[in-house]
């Protein structure tokens, strides 16, 4: 079973209009949003995206504790209505409301693609949750809490993951095996390291190898992953290359994790997008002497549970990523080099290494064949790629563009603000870009007659994003 596919009649088939979206936001009382779908175009509700916002958060509370007076952080998870029933949200600071509106749009084109991320909007009023201070200027990133999320890092020493490895054929190596002890004996130390906050500070070059180390043995278990998860993986890599995404597996092997839907069926999902689109990501931060897992704190808000966090990043910490370009060159698809943490990323481009020029469309047709192989992965994704068109994301351009042009720049360099005509021309010169090297539109035409029914679920999971022309 593909983890990122189930029957079109599963998925949520309405349809929302890019040029219709609103521009401005309405506060909670006159936008509910619980109607709004946690997973647009995954999670069965049918709902249609949120308008971008911002929103008005004034009335949200935490729904863990206050922050102490003095302390802030950069996650939050809020809620409009203290109850049980209630929707929760997690919050994220931004250095600034361009960050802020490229992240939401970011989103926007990941979403685009078909592929699950949690419904993201931007609001403004909550910064008392952060640092107990009142400055309505200052724009969020919200998203929908998934509860169900776990990054990928420590959803690979899970059980869950274990059975999945160990239900290939012939089951796991002693390899494999050895792997899973040793990173589950490294965590219990570093736990007990947390505790000892100071000399987890004194000794960063010690917890830097320890940190290491246990990623070694979890990439080591990324790798025995079936194929079927690998071609998950490999599609938010693509997505990434697309995006920019220099930091789509951060230290702690989070930004992109596992997500469980409402019939426990998994999903990949990306969650971070502070470094798309040529935006600089967030530096990661780490508390009591623990690297702190943004990813997770994204979906899952854990790290709102750590004090001593910024609640308003610091530009001089932002790592910016390399030349946000029109091109994308050859030999991109394995250059792990482009992402922060390229090492993590190296299981997610391994296969696409065997993406060499075929001889003859009949060769290609053949390898296309094999469903979960790399070949027929990569024409998936030029399909993908394919259906996405400037009137699909133009309107969103121009509302991050207004976004960003009304609020204030916040802290340090946040970036220049490009005309949403020039944005687009990019973003679809760097689609056209991977088309080629995916194989081109022959292949994403031949791959859509050899799996119809694979193609009307991808269809049905990017309809909200498209323009109704497009979901036929």
């Amino acid at each position: 079973m593909d983890i990122n596919a189930c029957l079109p009649a599963g998925i949520a088939s309405g349809r929302f209009s890019a040029a219709g979206a609103q521009r401005e936001g309405a506060p909670p009382d006159t936008a509910p949003f619980a109607a709004f779908g946690p997973v647009t175009g995954h999670d069965g509700s049918g709902a249609p995206l949120p308008p971008v916002g911002p929103h008005d958060f004034s009335e949200a509370q935490p729904v863990h504790d206050v922050v102490p007076s003095g302390v802030s952080r950069e996650t939050a998870r809020l809620w409009l209505a203290p109850h049980a029933e209630a929707a929760q949200f997690v919050v994220r600071a931004c250095p600034g409301a361009r960050s802020a509106a490229q992240s939401w749009f970011a989103s926007r084109l990941c979403g685009a693609l078909g592929l699950a991320t949690p419904t993201a909007f931007l609001v403004h009023g909550c910064s008392s949750a952060f640092d107990g201070t009142h400055a309505p200027e200052r724009l969020y990133l919200a998203t929908t809490y998934l509860p169900a999320y776990r990054a990928l890092g420590q959803w690979l020493e899970t059980d869950a993951a274990w059975r999945v490895i160990d239900g290939v054929r012939g089951g796991a190596g002693e390899a494999c095996k050895q792997a899973r002890a040793e990173a589950h004996e490294i965590g219990r130390l570093m736990a007990q390291r947390g505790t000892n906050a100071a000399q987890a500070r004194t000794d960063a070059q010690a917890h830097a190898a320890i940190v290491k180390a246990r990623n070694d043995r979890r990439t080591m278990l990324c790798r025995a992953l079936p194929d079927v998860y690998q071609c998950a993986l490999e599609r938010h890599y693509i997505a990434a290359l697309w995006l920019g995404n220099g930091n789509l597996c951060d230290a702690a092997m989070g930004n992109i994790g596992v997500w469980r839907d409402k019939n426990d069926l998994p999903y990949i999902m990306t969650v971070d997008f502070s470094a798309c689109l040529g935006s600089g990501g967030q530096g990661e931060r780490e508390g009591d002497g623990m690297t702190l897992p943004r990813g997770q704190a994204f979906a899952s808000s854990e790290a709102s549970r750590w004090p001593g966090l910024s609640g308003r990043p610091d530009a001089s910490r932002i790592s910016h990523t390399s030349h946000y370009g029109a091109v994308i060159p050859e030999g991109t698809l394995t250059d792990v080099t482009q992402f922060r943490h390229g090492e993590h990323c190296a299981p997610f481009a391994r296969r696409l290494g065997a993406l060499t020029p075929a001889t003859d469309g009949k060769t290609v047709f053949d390898e296309m064949k094999d469903p979960t192989g790399v070949r027929a992965l990569a024409a998936e994704m030029a399909y993908r790629l394919g259906r996405i068109g400037a009137s699909d994301i133009l309107p969103w351009a121009a509302d991050a563009h207004d976004i960003a042009q009304a609020f204030p720049a916040g802290t340090g360099n946040d970036g220049s603000v490009d005309e949403p005509d020039s944005q687009v021309h990019r973003i679809l010169s760097r689609r056209d870009c991977l088309v080629t090297l995916l194989g081109g539109t022959w292949a994403a035409q031949a791959w859509e007659r050899l799996y119809p029914t694979r193609a009307a679920a991808i269809r049905a999971q990017q309809s909200p994003f498209l323009t109704p022309e497009r979901n036929v």
